[in-house]
């Protein structure tokens, strides 16, 4: 299962704040392992976790 955190500031410039994002993206590790991405500008920044799927007949399925 895919994962997304992220958080809003409208009265703080928070784009200097990708640690803070890169640690609540870690705690969704088990959720998606394969890959991540991060978007981050004056006021809002957000994660991922994405997990591919294998089915029984080899094909990789994404879920985003």
């Amino acid at each position: 299962m895919c994962g997304f955190v992220g958080f809003v500031n409208f009265k703080k410039d928070i784009s200097k704040d990708k640690t803070i994002l890169e640690n609540m993206n870690q705690t969704l590790s088990k959720r998606g392992p394969d890959e991540e991405g991060y978007y981050i500008d004056k006021s809002a920044a957000l994660a991922h976790k994405r997990l591919i799927v294998i089915d029984p007949e080899g094909r990789k399925t994404t879920y985003d």
